[in-house]
């Protein structure tokens, strides 16, 4: 009898370097990686759509986002939610369906409703498994209530073919700590929006509803009620203790904005505040088009992060090109 045949790319069909145009070299020579966000990297397939995960992994590039909901009987569905973000003609929580139900969704994409559905997880994981890519795929974990631990264990047996090539991130570190004991080698990253954060005035709505504390940053924590210290050594308290929340965790997933307060706020090395906790930074979004994208984006390189995190991933990589064309000898 024939044994069965593996599915796993082998080595000498792997790619070993990322897509070119998802890498920013700064102008003091680090590698910056470009996350596209839900897999949109020519913006032809839908969001979070497995058309647009296989394109991603065909191109090589160098990482990858998409987002996951609990369905309510079993598995897992590659969506932000029904109605927001990733728009589809259903309604309601995602966890209110059954894996069977979430089958007959169809993803809205530029304004009309498309042949493409969420894929399962469980599906997901099987076409990354068998793809000879260099890409690392963040699983942005968007639920929020305490996963039971049936689902977390089933998670876990759902990733084990992919873990070395996945990064779980959530800003609920309860869910990120469930899935570590199930299996404490699961890389991690962590997003602290729902204990540090900011926003303009105005904005409060955008974040996870924290008061605005002396410091000015979203922040609900008895160091933010009185300004005690100077900022610096305020954000190195509070981040030292927030960043301990998800043991082991390897990167933090930081807010653009909150980042350039940090910053405004004259910080120095504002990027150690992370790497003192052996962290990789990674900020999100930044989207050519915005306001002062180019502006924020040689910002942020200058400023040290790691990953930037956009739905135009080619676009700021060649505004990297055109401005490291015009400062060669300068220091990033």
């Amino acid at each position: 009898m024939r044994e069965k045949e593996s599915r796993e790319p082998s080595a000498d069909r792997m790619v070993a370097r990322p897509h070119p145009e998802s890498v920013i070299r700064t102008t003091g020579g680090r590698i910056v990686d470009l996350k596209v966000h839900r897999c949109l990297w020519s913006g032809t397939y839908p969001a979070n759509s497995l058309p647009a995960i296989e394109e991603c992994y065909r191109e090589a590039v160098a990482r990858v986002e998409i987002d996951v909901c609990m369905l309510r009987d079993a598995d897992f569905l590659v969506i932000h939610d029904l109605e927001r973000g990733d728009s589809t003609n259903g309604s309601g929580p995602v966890g209110d369906r059954t894996r069977r139900e979430a089958q007959s969704l169809r993803i809205l994409w530029d304004d009309r409703l498309s042949t493409e559905r969420p894929p399962l997880f469980s599906e997901m994981a099987g076409l990354i498994r068998e793809q000879a890519s260099p890409t690392l795929m963040e699983l942005d974990l968007q639920e929020v209530r305490p996963i039971p631990w049936p689902r977390v264990e089933e998670l876990v047996r759902l990733v084990e073919p992919v873990k070395e090539r996945v990064v779980f991130n959530s800003q609920a570190d309860w869910n990120l700590r469930r899935l570590l004991h199930v299996d404490s080698t699961l890389p991690m990253g962590f997003d602290p929006a729902a204990y540090l954060d900011w926003v303009p005035e105005g904005w409060e709505s955008e974040s996870a509803g924290l008061p605005r504390g002396a410091y000015n940053y979203l922040d609900a924590h008895w160091l933010a009620a009185a300004r005690l210290t100077p900022v610096a050594d305020y954000l190195a308290d509070r981040l030292g203790g927030i960043l301990r929340l998800v043991p082991g965790a390897r990167e933090v997933h930081f807010r653009l904005a909150a980042f350039e307060r940090i910053l405004d706020d004259g910080v120095a090395n504002a990027a150690d505040l992370f790497h003192r906790h052996g962290m990789l930074l990674d900020v999100w979004t930044l989207d050519a088009g915005t306001p002062r994208w180019r502006e924020r984006l040689a910002r942020a390189l200058t400023a040290g992060v790691d990953v930037v995190t956009t739905n135009t991933p080619r676009a700021l990589s060649a505004a990297a090109r055109e401005d490291l064309s015009h400062h060669p000898a300068s220091e990033a």
